[in-house]
């Protein structure tokens, strides 16, 4: 095993003293902001350097320069500029600080996703949830031919389903486009979205009154089939009418804001 002599060991520990100090001096926010203006500036005086970094003390200056002796020299007019070693300190330093900014903006954008998803999903669920309410609530009355409240039911539901629409709009004026056509083309689009996702639920209702209601009264399932149908194209041919009307009543809101 070979041991170090002492020339080595010197070497080594004069080392670890200028990496220790260099890592000590890069570790303060003081002194990064003190060398990044001295890489931008060239050679900076001790008073504009004090304005700078907006350290009214001129000891606890002078003790942040001393900190930075490896890092900083004078020139011969007394002005302070980075030494070689404080240049590469700076442009490691720069590296560190764009890493960071580039992970910064990355958390920035995912928690937007998150934050678009969430208001999508809570969106999606009002009509949805509404709509499925009023299946159950039809699919019951339905058996006791209760006509008159079944399409009151289904009268509700598709308001609720424009509402639906109507927080889309906003939704996608906020995060997308405030271009009224796209606003038109993508409320069509949740539109068609929302009935997909309900007819899993809607078959699923109708199977119930077949199988529920006597055969004598099987006009039942057609009068049932056609709400659901109406509901569903009234709700898609309405969606653009209903984007429209909230794209105008949002521009007239910001009008009278500014």
């Amino acid at each position: 095993m070979l041991n170090p002599t002492k020339e080595e060991s010197g070497v080594f520990l004069a080392e670890v003293d200028e990496y220790d100090a260099i890592f000590a001096a890069l570790k303060h926010p003081v002194r990064r902001r003190i060398l990044l203006l001295l890489d931008a500036k060239g050679e900076v005086s001790f008073t504009d350097i004090q304005k700078a970094v907006d350290v009214e003390d001129t000891g606890l200056m002078s003790y942040h320069l001393k900190e930075l002796a490896l890092l900083v020299g004078q020139s011969a007019r007394g002005k302070y500029r980075l030494s070689e070693i404080g240049k590469t300190s700076v442009a490691l330093l720069k590296k560190v600080e764009k890493t960071r900014d580039v992970s910064g903006v990355v958390r920035k954008e995912l928690s937007r996703l998150v934050e678009k998803a969430i208001y999508f999903l809570v969106i999606l669920a009002i009509p949805c949830l509404v709509v499925l309410s009023v299946d159950v609530y039809a699919s019951v009355q339905l058996v006791h031919y209760a006509d008159g409240l079944i399409v009151g039911a289904y009268a509700f539901s598709l308001l609720a389903m424009y509402l639906g629409v109507a927080l889309f709009t906003i939704y996608n004026r906020h995060f997308f486009s405030r271009v009224l056509r796209k606003n038109i083309y993508h409320s069509v689009l949740f539109a068609v979205v929302v009935v997909l996702l309900l007819v899993p639920s809607e078959y699923m209702s109708y199977q119930f009154i077949v199988g529920t209601i006597p055969f004598q009264h099987s006009s039942t399932e057609t009068f049932y089939g056609l709400l659901i149908l109406a509901r569903s194209v009234l709700f898609v041919v309405g969606s653009p009418l209903i984007a429209y009307l909230t794209c105008k009543l949002a521009e007239g809101v910001f009008r009278r804001k500014t």
